[in-house]
């Protein structure tokens, strides 16, 4: 007796279950894990340091000097209350620190020199000439780099002489 099903093509119970569950375990496995927060991460080495988990976010938040929220940095500014936590002191003294020396070049090509001198004894002071002078000023610099260079130029042979 026919009844209009076929027996033989008919998909077993495991390949239903996957045609309906697209995911093998591995990849819910992964995906799961994927997906758990890992928890607090410091970024910086004080905080993770100064961090009590035993206290809440804003109580450590408070304790170390540093607003919850913005709405309490700007009531706190407007109140100018100053903030005396651990980051707000590391903060200052790195502030207060000394800056580290600018850069001063202590020397020049030769060939530029030899440029300058020429753009200077066929121009005086005039930069602007000069930035235009395209025979001599090959790499046809601006007033403002020309003047500068002009101004390294004879500071170094302040120090040479």
């Amino acid at each position: 007796i026919w009844l209009g099903i076929d027996w033989v093509n008919m998909p077993k119970k495991s390949q239903r279950r996957k045609a309906t569950n697209k995911q093998t375990k591995s990849q819910t496995r992964k995906r799961k894990k994927k997906l758990q927060s890992p928890g607090l991460q410091f970024c910086h080495e004080s905080i993770k340091n100064n961090w009590n988990p035993k206290e809440t976010l804003r109580q450590n938040y408070k304790r170390l000097g540093l607003a919850y929220s913005v709405d309490d940095a700007i009531r706190s500014a407007e109140r100018k209350e100053s903030k005396t936590g651990v980051i707000t002191k590391e903060l200052s003294a790195v502030q207060e620190a000394p800056k580290a020396a600018k850069y001063v070049p202590k020397s020049m090509d030769i060939d530029e020199q030899r440029r300058l001198l020429t753009l200077m004894k066929k121009h005086g002071e005039d930069y602007k000439k000069m930035a235009r002078d395209i025979k001599i000023n090959v790499y046809q610099k601006t007033a403002n780099e020309l003047k500068h260079r002009i101004a390294l130029f004879k500071r170094l042979q302040a120090l040479g002489s």
